[in-house]
């Protein structure tokens, strides 16, 4: 039947890994086939214009964050079209809430919908309401929840059996070709991997290394999969530094020695691409599966660097602190000492004391006393807090640190940039000045000893320059990286929601130092102020500013 009504139309096909028929594509679901069946159907109706045609391949239907989807929409907002074809309702979208509202908005924007194969056609919604739609929408999203749960139980069920089962492969490796499941080495990457653990192993520290690697303009991870593979990079915008996070996340993971680490990270629904971050003790770790990169010998002297990167002392018990070379005195500036005290009330307990006050009394500086159950119990409530931040307001918490380092960062960064502009406008100087000498010695105008002299003086000032620029150059980078450390932080933090207990591991793995106050007496109650200084984001953020994310 034909319909007689002038409609510019727009044509949207979709397809994805979620439409599938026991393991297999369904042919008529192709991008071809809806193409060629929906101009057909166009054709067919008298007075009807293809406006444009928008595709979306290897999309899934459970969002409706898609790249030609959104075109479409921005087209209709400007009125450029009259009526919207799909192939059926799950072309539109897999979700059933979401779909509901799509299709409300092509009827505000005065946009008829028409699904073929399901017989839908919204001008039909006018004079009644047809029960068929909403039920094979959720039909729909059944399908797409269906299809999500086995794909997760697969990949579960490969990663037990040691089999690569996610679709990058770790810095340092390729899928082989025989075998996607199976890691091989990327020789070119694998040397970078050698030279991170073996610089870290002989004392140079994460950021160090990061320097030097940008330094030398060696692509990212991130950047190198891309550039690897031949393909644009998705995450373009962002820039290709090294930042030390990534040099200690690489440094950490056991796919070097050979083990396979998967289920890191899991969907949060199949509605969404969220993901959050699994603890630890739920990950699925296989040994032996691949070639290694890293000897067994360098790993443990990287990871025995990693657990003691803070000088500490011991009591004389030969019992270290939990927190020993961490805790910090707010007024001197000295490390807490470690110490065990016996009390009659509740036995032997960890404290610490500030050192300059053991050493030298109370005109040096006060106790600055604090229990290290104290101290415990305030570090894992705000270690919890930025994982449960990291885990349901991300992008949120991302936004305010970015915004806070910055700002936090801005003078430092300017007086880099004067420096480095000095420097600069320096080396032109010397060389229109050594060019000058030269002339005027030519010229018989400034004696050979005195030509000689000067010379030497500007040359050793211009190696001078030359040296320290690049060292300016890399504080400048190490500052600009914020971005990609944010990110590598807010993966770590995310794993810490169920934090219960901490071990020393933990603390040297999270936190640079804590500042400790002097205690004092308000309203009959002792109060102490406690301040944590994360790794790579410092104390950005204040408790009300925390409270203000969520």
């Amino acid at each position: 039947m034909k319909l007689h009504d002038n409609y510019d139309v727009g044509i949207y096909c979709r397809l994805s890994r979620e439409d599938v028929k026991n393991g297999k594509r369904d042919v008529s679901l192709s991008i071809e086939n809806q193409q060629a069946m929906l101009e057909e159907y166009v054709k067919e109706q008298a007075g009807w214009n293809i406006y444009k045609i928008y595709v979306d391949d290897d999309v899934t239907g459970t969002t409706f964050n898609r790249p030609s989807f959104n075109d479409m929409m921005k087209d209709i907002e400007s009125g450029k079209m009259s009526c919207v074809i799909t192939k059926d309702l799950s072309r539109l979208g897999r979700n059933y809430i979401e779909a509901g509202r799509h299709r409300e908005l092509f009827n505000e924007y005065g946009v008829r919908y028409i699904a073929v194969h399901d017989a839908h056609d919204s001008i039909n919604d006018r004079n009644s309401y047809n029960i068929s739609t909403p039920i094979k929408e959720i039909m729909n999203e059944m399908y797409a929840a269906e299809v999500s749960l086995k794909v997760r139980k697969t990949k579960k069920l490969m990663a037990k059996q040691g089999n690569f089962a996610n679709s990058q492969a770790p810095f340092g490796y390729q899928k082989s070709p025989e075998n996607r499941h199976i890691l091989i080495k990327d020789e070119e990457a694998a040397k970078i991997v050698i030279r991170l653990f073996t610089e870290y192993a002989d004392g140079t520290s994460a950021r160090m290394i990061a320097n030097r690697m940008n330094c030398e303009k060696i692509d990212s991870p991130r950047f190198y999969h891309y550039a690897k593979m031949g393909r644009v990079n998705p995450l373009s915008e962002q820039k290709n530094v090294w930042g030390s996070a990534t040099v200690l996340q690489l440094l950490r993971n056991q796919v070097y020695i050979g083990n396979m680490v998967q289920g890191k990270r899991e969907v949060v629904s199949f509605k969404t691409k969220k993901m959050r971050t699994v603890p630890l003790e739920d990950w699925i770790i296989v040994e032996n599966t691949h070639e290694p990169i890293i000897p067994r010998e360098l790993w443990d002297r990287v990871h025995k660097k990693l657990n003691e990167k803070h000088r500490v002392n011991k009591t004389k018990k030969d019992t270290i602190g939990l927190f020993a070379g961490i805790l910090k005195c707010s007024d001197c500036g000295s490390p807490l000492a470690y110490m065990r005290k016996t009390f009659k009330t509740t036995g032997e307990k960890g404290l610490y004391r500030c050192s300059r006050y053991n050493n030298n009394g109370g005109k040096a500086c006060t106790p600055h006393f604090i229990y290290e159950t104290d101290v415990c119990e305030f570090v894992i409530n705000d270690i919890k807090q930025y994982a449960v931040l990291a885990a349901n307001e991300r992008e949120k918490l991302a936004s305010r640190l970015l915004s806070s380092m910055k700002k936090a960062q801005s003078g430092e960064t300017q007086a880099i940039r004067t420096k480095i502009k000095e420097a600069e406008n320096r080396l032109t100087v010397i060389a229109s000045t050594l060019k000058s000498l030269y002339e005027d010695k030519c010229a018989d105008k400034l004696p050979e000893t005195v030509f000689i002299s000067l010379m030497s003086d500007f040359t050793k000032e211009q190696t001078e320059i030359e040296e320290r620029l690049p060292k300016l150059h890399r504080e400048l980078n190490g500052i600009q990286e914020t971005t990609g450390e944010i990110d590598d932080w807010l993966y770590l933090i995310s794993g810490y929601m169920e934090l219960d207990t901490l071990d020393r591991a933990t603390v040297t793995g999270l936190i640079e130092n804590i500042t400790v106050s002097e205690r004092t007496k308000q309203y009959g109650r002792n109060t102490q102020e406690i301040e944590i200084e994360y790794k790579f984001i410092r104390n950005l953020l204040t408790s009300k500013e925390k409270e203000d994310v969520v």
